[in-house]
């Protein structure tokens, strides 16, 4: 009887993830577009880039703001918000001041020449939104709007989630005792002594 080689048995097709009926993939590509296109026109038009417009635009909703707000409501890092409001700021467009009783805190409002930038890239950005959303009706662009928000919020549940995860499970490993291969000790060197090691003196030279 001929035994069969495992390597040639006939194996299921692996499922393919299908692109076409999957919503990050359509959320990725649209938000990777319009940022490319975005950047490459406000940086040619107004000299800066898309993060110092994220940073204007949520700005322009409250009339002061910390960067703290501003990374919640746009969801970028941190430290990308802190590059673009100090750009900002190095060229005029806002200005801060510090909160009382509070040693890190400022407070972001726009300086009138940022008041001005403003308003002239959200013309221009509206009517990218309209060359975006031709074809639909009203109340598909209400339908759109609305599922967009609650997408928006579960992502942002998921997001808080999944980084829990993750700092739990960093927090395990890190408790863990790190087990190592033993070979038995090893053979002491004729004529040379053990000196105990002294790990903190590298630390007091740092």
């Amino acid at each position: 009887m001929k035994r069969s080689d495992p390597q040639h048995e006939a194996r299921p097709e692996a499922a393919v993830l299908e692109l076409d009926d999957f919503v990050p993939y359509y959320v990725r590509a649209i938000a990777n577009r319009l940022a490319q296109a975005a950047s490459r026109l406000y940086q040619r038009k107004f000299g800066i880039g898309l993060t110092e417009w994220s940073c204007l635009s949520t700005l322009g909703k409250e009339e002061e703001i910390s960067a703290s707000r501003i990374c919640e409501m746009s969801g970028f890092d941190k430290a990308l918000i802190s590059r673009g409001l100090g750009s900002l700021e190095a060229k005029g467009f806002i200005q801060s001041r510090p909160v009382e009783d509070h040693n890190r805190k400022r407070l972001i409002r726009f300086t009138r020449a940022g008041r001005s930038l403003y308003e002239e890239i959200r013309e221009l950005a509206l009517i990218r939104e309209q060359r975006l959303l031709e074809g639909l009706s009203s109340q598909e662009r209400s339908a759109l709007l609305a599922s967009l928000r609650i997408m928006q919020r579960n992502a942002t549940r998921l997001a808080a989630e999944e980084t829990a995860a993750a700092e739990e499970t960093a927090h395990e490993q890190g408790d863990r005792p790190v087990m190592r291969a033993s070979s038995g000790p090893r053979p002491r060197q004729a004529g040379v002594a053990r000196m105990p090691l002294q790990s903190h003196d590298l630390r007091e030279r740092e």
